[in-house]
């Protein structure tokens, strides 16, 4: 696999088990084996994502920890390039999307890759823009 994007919706998959399907188990296969990319706002918020599960009472504070150390341990590509905020802004107001969730499009634009989300919006935004949904499951 050359490649593909995973954004937080994805990915918060790989943390909390409830929320698991057959693509995001396949999406963190991907990162033993491929090159998985993710923007550095994932990093606050997947941080994020496991504060609020252990606040929720969804996790408690060792298993927290335990998670932050598993992500800390994934082998994802963290693209730290500096992108535009009038390229965000034009890329959410567009598509109706979040800027968090432009910042996933813009990585897959930029780099020409595949982007694995489950967030309806970002899958229409990734339609009209013509980036593809990787094919992970059958």
């Amino acid at each position: 696999m050359p490649g593909i994007v995973v954004d937080a919706s994805v990915s918060a998959a790989w943390f909390l088990p409830d929320e698991s399907t057959p693509f995001t188990e396949a999406a963190l296969q991907a990162t033993a084996d491929g090159d998985v990319w993710v923007p550095a706002l994932w990093l606050l918020e997947i941080g994020n994502l496991m504060l609020n599960a252990q606040r929720r009472k969804r996790i408690n504070e060792p298993k927290r920890c335990e998670l932050v150390a598993a992500a800390s341990a994934l082998r994802l590509r963290i693209d730290r390039e500096p992108v535009a905020m009038d390229t965000l802004d034009a890329l959410a107001s567009r598509h109706g999307l979040t800027t968090y969730d432009a910042v996933y499009l813009e990585l897959a634009l930029r780099r020409a890759l595949p982007l694995a989300t489950l967030d309806k919006v970002l899958l229409a935004a990734m339609v009209a823009t013509g980036v593809t949904r990787p094919r992970l499951v059958d």
